[in-house]
């Protein structure tokens, strides 16, 4: 398997789901693309296949798309911390792939879902940071499968059966929010479930703080399993890595090709690193009342 043809996805069928056809998406990319173009705040003109990316995300809700799109660019300003220095080539990067196994899996579910399968590494805790653990998982993943994927949802399922003591004294509540606030306000409606197997009691002490302090609708997504068999019953088990009893190549081989294929998009990465987003103000919703409104999001429930 290459690199290069590593996520199979049908396009077609995604969009015949939603009663949509190329015709009738290329519309409702015009109406977006049209949209930010009268909006001069946005650092660039995001591609086609981009907004494409984010109309599916959003069920094609064309009001939705534009709050997951302004939001896309407007959390790099609230939560620097999750997206500078997290190009997949830099080193400041490089623990974090050693220490996380984390890639969607090649094939899609019968319902066009994709898997994203994560797995801690058992390596030095010294080198783990919760900050870029987030970056790859919901940063340089998410940003390739913009310009690679099209799905109707993603099921995450993590394997914690390595996670340490040592990792949950890393995880503060204040890390949790911000993860959330990413998930709610640009990857939310993307997000059908998240699993969780093999994890230690110390574990369950994370998943019970980011299932308090997500919002309720996310919160509800997060489900505990016993056992790698209790994933067969949501995730078709051929399509998993073979130590999980699946027909595809083992995580670490898989994780191996997907960090290859998220090398390969070192210029978009750079390009983001470098965008000017100081002057992203909407007259509605200002730099500073995003700020605002994530000052006002991490204080909700940590009181």
């Amino acid at each position: 398997m290459e690199s290069e043809n590593f996520l199979i996805t049908d396009y077609k069928k995604v969009w015949t789901h939603f009663g949509k056809t190329e015709e009738t998406v290329d519309k409702d990319v015009k109406i977006i693309k049209n949209w930010i173009k009268s909006n001069h705040y946005f650092p660039e003109i995001p591609d086609d296949i981009m907004i494409q990316h984010f109309l599916t995300n959003c069920n094609f809700s064309i009001e939705r798309t534009k709050q997951c799109l302004d939001m896309y660019y407007a959390v790099r300003i609230v939560v620097p911390e999750m997206y500078n220095y997290t190009n997949p080539t830099s080193s400041y990067m490089a623990a974090a792939y050693e220490l996380i196994l984390c890639c969607p899996l090649p094939r899609l579910t019968d319902q066009l879902e994709r898997i994203l399968f994560l797995k801690l590494n058992d390596g030095d805790l010294q080198m783990f940071n919760i900050n870029k653990a987030m970056a790859l998982v919901y940063n340089n993943v998410s940003e390739v499968r913009i310009w690679e994927d099209l799905t109707l949802g993603d099921k995450i399922v993590g394997d914690l059966k390595d996670m340490k003591i040592g990792h949950v004294k890393k995880i503060f509540p204040s890390d949790v929010r911000k993860l959330g606030f990413i998930l709610e306000n640009v990857w939310n409606l993307k997000i059908k479930e998240i699993h969780f197997f093999n994890v230690p009691r110390y574990a369950e002490k994370v998943i019970k703080l980011c299932k308090t302090l997500f919002n309720k609708k996310l919160g509800e997504k997060i489900f505990v399993h016993n056992s790698i068999e209790d994933i067969y019953k949501i995730v078709p088990k051929e399509i998993l890595p073979k130590e999980y009893g699946g027909n595809e190549k083992s995580l670490q081989e898989l994780n191996d090709i997907w960090l290859k294929k998220m090398k390969q998009y070192e210029d978009r990465f750079t390009k983001l690193e470098n965008m000017d987003i100081n002057n992203f103000i909407r007259p509605e919703f200002g730099s500073s009342d995003i700020s605002g409104y994530f000052g006002n999001y991490m204080k909700l429930e940590m009181e």
